[in-house]
């Protein structure tokens, strides 16, 4: 049987660096940033469908930039891009953000808080150490794991799912934004 994964994306009220603070007085250091534009391709509905299903229905090319570095692969995108318009698929979406990555020595992921166009500042945070726990309780933990870096989520509190969120132009929430 498969590993499902949970992966939390929480929307969050306070500014970068608010949180960048809050991360590194907890220990976390700031590892990693990019900005990364996400394009989307579908020839499916994508109707009634969860984050997860979004995904696994789009091919996503993903033109990733690390700060004050300069992208070389960038015509070999829109060369895929033209292959995908000529085979039938339309462009859903063109996602922005500016990525920043955060954590510690023992860990084995990173907290990312993303800064998303058009839909504001997410922490995303998933953890290998959790993936054979059933999806509530890791998503429990996960959340558990975040509070012990400063932020104070509750269970019952629901993240935003960024495609549905895209696709409907209105915030879209679920348990898992893996799912």
């Amino acid at each position: 049987m498969d590993e499902l994964v949970v992966e939390v994306g929480m929307k969050l009220t306070q500014d970068l660096i608010y949180y960048h603070d809050l991360l590194e007085n907890h220990g976390l250091k700031l590892v990693f940033s990019c900005i990364t534009q996400d394009l989307y391709y579908t020839k499916d509905n994508l109707e009634g469908m969860t984050e997860n299903q979004i995904k696994n229905h789009c091919i996503r090319l993903r033109i990733c930039n690390a700060l004050n570095k300069e992208n070389n692969n960038t015509d070999k995108i829109y060369e895929k891009e033209k292959e995908l318009i000529t085979d039938g698929y339309k462009k859903v979406f063109d996602t922005k953000k500016i990525d920043f990555q955060y954590c510690n020595d023992t860990m084995k992921s990173r907290v990312q808080l993303q800064i998303i166009k058009d839909i504001g500042l997410l922490v995303y945070y998933d953890n290998p150490d959790y993936y054979n726990y059933p999806l509530e309780e890791q998503r429990n933990l996960l959340l558990e794991e975040l509070n012990t870096y400063g932020f104070n989520f509750k269970n019952t509190d629901l993240g935003l799912d960024k495609l549905r969120t895209l696709y409907y132009k209105k915030e879209m929430y679920s348990y898992n934004q893996n799912g």
